[in-house]
């Protein structure tokens, strides 16, 4: 039980050394007072227990889960592994007698990485001009039919179904499609009053999206985004509420993309358009057409075939930067490779009998996302130290695995913990935080040559995010400093 007092909570290895010492600090601050705390640590060499507090409490682990995750994939597909995404014709005959192109079919393959901010720097050639590139080798001057969208791979249904209305319209809610674009979301721009209360003025969406916006965002004396986007996949109303910074010119907020499948294809339009002397009908995909249509099938010559970078490449990001997106679609290839429909639920059951079948104790587990956004989910820290101790020991990409975490003091989302500490440049982890909820895991080389993993989250405490995350903070170089 999440909300279990901290009266109840007793560490269960009484060594008196500095660890449990904190630990017995930290269970006794009055903002945990209401919290569910666990935390378990161990000498991954020996199995040698370290401390612990409650070490089967299942609790939510908020971004954490991307290790369960990501590790999942890893061992499925490994390090190297490339999603596709390819460019189809199709053809009909004319009057003539000649073959003519009729359709270009963008058929996804699950690749998060097309267009992603994360890859700006290491992609060389961006795919827009891959695919340009692409069409004039054909060497056509029309195109009598239209640009089709085909995500297929994944299922339509692009939001697990536990997350939240106040999450699915950020950027950070942008669901997993077989055909995913930009990351799956939308820059909104505002130019802000210099007047507390006035209206914020929407001044450009990109990439363009025609989208309707109910927007009420005020100016207001403030510096961050304080300003939410509410709206359902497929669905282009979006409602706007928040303030924004007082005085700010194209100040930029971001929401999910509605339909990105379809996005593609306006883009893929758009390059057609400048290119050909005849284009026909609008852009569209094959959710849409199959309303019309259900057994509609559309294959295709294969002319062009984009690649991802390596998964290694797509983990590393997932887990450094804690990207929700990429998560998903690792979460749902996994499913695949395991034999499950694509779609959010079925591939969480499906990777947990995975684990379970490698000898996890999987009892209390609940995976509703990849990503840990899902308040819903629920792991203990004694399943989650048998994940890194398995990585570690077993799993022939233990040093992918390792190396895909964020450094303490130095990248990711530890970059800013940790400083002059001990733990810095010695401590690999997986933060995670949600509403109420603060949660740790990875691996640690304590100053007396321990390599530690550790597991640590608490749900429901009072105070700041802020507070409860120094006090995991001082845990974690706890471990770092252990001299024993």
């Amino acid at each position: 039980n999440p909300g279990i007092g901290n009266a109840q909570i007793r560490p269960l290895y009484k060594r008196n050394h500095s660890v449990n010492k904190l630990l017995n600090e930290v269970v006794s601050s009055p903002n945990f007072k209401t919290a569910g705390f666990a935390f378990y640590a161990i000498d991954m060499k020996s199995g040698e227990l370290i401390a612990s507090v409650n070490p089967h409490l299942a609790l939510r682990p908020a971004s954490t889960l991307k290790l369960l995750t990501t590790a999942t994939a890893l061992e499925l597909y490994g390090p190297d592994h490339r999603f596709e995404t390819k460019l189809l014709y199709t053809e009909r005959m004319n009057p003539a007698g000649n073959k003519e192109i009729e359709n270009i079919i963008i058929k996804g393959g699950g690749d998060p990485s097309l267009g992603s901010r994360y890859f700006k720097k290491n992609t060389g050639k961006n795919f827009i001009d891959e695919w340009s590139e692409a069409i004039k080798m054909l060497a056509i001057d029309s195109l009598h039919g239209q640009i089709i969208g085909d995500a297929s791979v994944f299922s339509y249904d692009m939001v697990p179904p536990s997350w939240s209305w106040m999450n699915m319209g950020q950027y950070y809610g942008a669901g997993p499609c077989g055909l995913s674009i930009y990351d799956n979301f939308y820059t909104l721009y505002f130019n802000t009053s210099d007047s507390v209360g006035a209206l914020a003025q929407i001044v450009e969406v990109y990439p363009e999206l025609s989208l309707n916006f109910d927007n009420t965002v005020t100016s207001d004396s403030i510096t961050w985004d304080n300003s939410y986007i509410y709206g359902a996949p497929y669905s282009y109303e979006r409602t706007i509420r928040g303030s924004l910074p007082l005085n700010r010119k194209r100040f930029g907020i971001k929401g999910s993309m509605p339909d990105p499948a379809y996005t593609a294809t306006v883009q893929l339009d758009s390059i057609v358009k400048s290119l050909l002397v005849v284009t026909a009908g609008p852009p569209t995909t094959m959710r849409l057409l199959k309303k019309e249509d259900p057994d509609l099938s559309r294959d295709g010559v294969v002319f062009h075939t984009s690649y991802s970078p390596a998964l290694f490449d797509i983990i590393k990001e997932t887990n450094t930067e804690s990207v929700n997106l990429f998560a998903e679609h690792c979460l749902i290839h996994s499913g695949i490779k395991l034999g499950a429909a694509p779609e959010t639920t079925i591939a969480a059951d499906s990777l947990i009998s995975f684990w379970k079948k490698k000898g996890m104790d999987t009892q209390g587990i609940a995976m509703y996302d990849g990503s840990g956004l899902s308040q819903y989910n629920a792991i203990t820290p004694y399943q989650m130290v048998w994940l890194l101790r398995y990585m570690k020991q077993q799993s022939p990409y233990h040093e992918e695995f390792y190396n895909s975490m964020a450094v303490a003091g130095n990248s990711g989302t530890l970059e800013s913990l940790f400083k002059k500490s001990v733990a810095e440049g010695q401590l690999r982890a997986k933060s995670g935080t949600i509403n109420h909820v603060k949660a740790y895991a990875g691996y640690v080389k304590s100053i007396s040559g321990r390599d530690i993993a550790f597991s640590m989250a608490v749900n429901g405490f009072s105070g700041t995010s802020r507070e409860a995350r120094a006090k995991l903070e001082q845990l974690m170089i706890a471990l770092a400093e252990f001299n024993k």
